[in-house]
């Protein structure tokens, strides 16, 4: 490995750099046959289940170790509905933590990241999110949070 590959990530968005995976989320069809396989057979504990029509899922939380999974189906018509009619179930993005969205936000658009969600919105656990295009991520749709709430400084 070279001195600049073990350098990297030392000026990751200028001192609010990602604390961990917040979770990994998965587009299902039906979040209750998801589980079948998710809970029943590989055993990952339910922590809850919910819609959100803020953001048009029913979402199931799961824990798998110190790693949180998110099972998310398509209430109706929209972006994700239409994802899973034409890409079918699957990965749909990972969730880095940040200390501070906004700040991240700003960082990475200011070094030509496209953000899909110019202002943070509420999670569905809470908190604040956005969305990154996958086109600037190298092809995977990231999320990034903070655990904030909002009017929070």
């Amino acid at each position: 490995m070279s001195t600049h590959e073990t350098d990297r990530g030392a000026g990751a968005t200028r001192g609010n750099a990602v604390t961990g995976v917040d979770h990994i989320s998965i587009l299902v069809e039906n979040v209750d046959s998801a589980m079948e396989f998710y809970v029943d057979l590989l055993g990952l504990q339910v922590v809850k289940v919910e819609n959100s029509e803020l953001h048009g899922v029913r979402a199931a939380f799961l824990r798998a170790g110190d790693v949180m999974v998110e099972l998310i189906e398509p209430l109706g018509p929209g972006p994700l509905q239409k994802l899973l009619e034409t890409r079918g179930p699957g990965f749909h993005h990972v969730c880095f933590e940040v200390p501070d969205l906004e700040r991240a936000l700003s960082d990475v658009a200011e070094a030509g990241v496209r953000v899909i969600d110019d202002k943070p919105k509420p999670g569905v656990e809470g908190g604040r999110i956005s969305f990154l295009h996958p086109k600037s991520t190298q092809g995977s749709m990231i999320e990034l949070c903070d655990k904030k709430e909002f009017g929070e400084p």
